[in-house]
Parts: C-alpha cells; sequence; structure tokens
C-alpha cells in the first residue's frame, strides 16, 4: 500500500468528498492523514475522521514509533512512520499480527485545494487510472 492515488484529507468532510468522487469514477485511492498528524492530532481524531471509510487510510506518525505503534493496535489499516531501523522492523512485525500495513517513506499526495476540490480531485484520479 499505497498503490492507488494518495488523497491527503483533514476531515471528515474531505473523506465525505474523495469517497463521493471515488465511487462515481470508480476510481481507487488511499487517504493519507497530513504530516505528523498521528503527534498532534492523535489515533482517535484519525480514527473518528475514517471511521464510515471503505477506502484505505494511513496516518502519518512523523518519527514517532509509539503513535505508530498504539495505531496499528487499534487496528488501522496502516501508518506512515520515519523511525530507526529497529523501530520499523518492530513495527512491520506488529503490522503483520495486526493486518496493517507501515510505510517509512510518505506517498506524494494531492492536497485537496480550498475551492472546487471535487474537480481537482477527479481529474487526479483519472489521471492515476492503472
Amino acid at each position: 500500500m499505497p498503490a492507488a492515488p494518495p488523497v491527503t484529507v483533514t476531515c471528515r468532510a474531505d473523506v465525505a468528498l474523495v469517497m463521493t468522487v471515488a465511487l462515481s469514477l470508480r476510481a481507487e485511492c488511499t487517504l493519507v492523514s497530513p504530516a505528523g498528524a498521528g503527534c498532534f492530532m492523535g489515533v482517535g481524531w484519525w480514527q473518528a475522521i475514517v471511521a464510515d471509510c471503505t477506502l484505505p487510510a494511513l496516518l502519518d506518525c512523523g518519527q514517532a514509533a509509539g503513535f505508530a505503534a498504539v495505531a496499528l493496535q487499534a487496528g488501522l489499516d496502516g501508518v506512515i512512520v520515519q523511525a530507526p531501523p529497529a523501530q520499523q522492523r518492530a513495527l512491520l512485525s506488529l503490522a503483520r499480527v495486526t493486518g496493517g500495513c507501515v510505510l517509512a517513506v510518505r506517498p506524494v499526495a494531492l492536497d485537496l485545494p480550498a475551492h472546487d476540490a471535487g474537480s481537482a480531485l477527479a481529474q487526479y484520479l483519472r489521471a492515476h487510472r492503472p
């Protein structure tokens, strides 16, 4: 993961928009939190944001392996974390048990614009079809 184009979301309205546009285009995408959001917003915030989402969703935990471990234990789809090798290996092992995934590098994602986000998202998803 993410094989599908990543899109940064910051609120439930963003998630709803992405799900609606992706469904209408029959396109796949992966939701990602803002960079480091796992550290300053927390796992509970991300769970609330993506609660009804059927798309894969990754919480960016910056360099905080502890937050990433909590996220995986909470059953999130996956995390993005830039941790030292030993911590990265431990997180990968935990992910195998929880069914999550761990990315060491944040993917380049579409940041939804403030205006006409639906059109920008549709164009992005069309351009990134497999």
